[in-house]
């Protein structure tokens, strides 16, 4: 099992700073956001992101993420596609494998069918761009109340109906515990159309008050994550896993330190399991 670290865990660093810390943490792969490679273009060169990468012992696995792409208006949807395009050339040239995808707020109250058939559409076009670019898109169900589409059941319904070989599911133990998934909807899971496992905690507070920030380290909150992962096995997955936090008073910790503690607690959750 690869592990990984998200670039949003570590906020307070730069993408270089990032590659340094997961490398020096001991992980294997580093999930890149995409406003960290958009500053770091702005004086670098792509080239020089893959020598970056090169001298250390980090690859590059996912970049996070084309936000909010389905249920938009005919304008909106152009911008997406050639956001997919910009985010696919970039993943190719940094030789990155996945680009994650997320769905859109469900702002006007359209149907389970809408959203369905919708989302459906999007990414059949997107795959089709980033089968250009010979990478694939990660599709994330997200589990807060307003997003259009929750469950892993019905991101997985999703995924069989695209049914293109570069397009896969993302599994957030957060989305996965605040939308309500159920441990049965993992059996139905094919383990190579999950191509990525995103671990994290949550605080013990309502569902009404739980936002990103209330994303904690694995195992010190009040998900299943042993439940979970112990389903994820059973299906035969051990790809990789990777800590996403959008924990601000961790932001405040030295930046080597909170890999560091990232790295511990992510494998301490998984060999419990793995």
């Amino acid at each position: 099992m690869k592990l990984g670290l998200n670039g949003s865990t570590t906020d307070q660093c730069t993408l270089e700073e990032d590659i340094a810390v997961a490398d020096q943490a001991g992980f294997d792969v580093l999930e890149l956001r995409t406003y960290k490679i958009s500053t770091y273009l702005e004086k670098h060169s792509l080239k020089e992101l893959n020598n970056l990468f090169s001298r250390t012992n980090i690859e590059p696995y996912a970049i996070n993420a084309i936000e909010f792409f389905n249920l938009k208006t005919r304008k909106g949807k152009e911008n997406i596609l050639k956001e997919t395009e910009y985010w696919c050339y970039v993943a190719n040239a940094i030789n990155c494998p996945y680009v994650i995808a997320v769905p859109s707020q469900n702002q006007n109250g359209a149907g389970e069918e809408e959203i369905f058939a919708d989302t459906v559409q999007m990414l059949e076009e997107m795959a089709d761009i980033a089968n250009r670019f010979h990478v694939n898109l990660a599709f994330e169900f997200i589990g807060f109340k307003e997003f259009s589409v929750r469950t892993l059941s019905v991101a997985n319904q999703i995924v069989q109906e695209v049914n293109r070989e570069n397009i896969g599911l993302v599994i957030d133990t957060y989305h996965f515990y605040n939308g309500g998934s159920s441990l049965k909807s993992i059996e139905k899971v094919d383990k190579n159309k999950l191509f990525i496992f995103h671990i994290n905690d949550a605080e013990d507070v309502s569902k009404e008050e739980r936002t990103e920030a209330h994303r904690i380290f694995p195992g010190l909150g009040v998900i299943p994550l042993t439940d979970i992962c112990k389903a994820l096995k059973e299906i035969g997955y051990d790809h990789m896993v990777s800590l996403e936090l959008f924990r601000p008073d961790y932001w405040e910790m030295g930046k080597q330190h909170l890999a560091n503690d990232s790295y511990r607690y992510v494998k301490h959750a998984i060999e419990k399991v793995f």
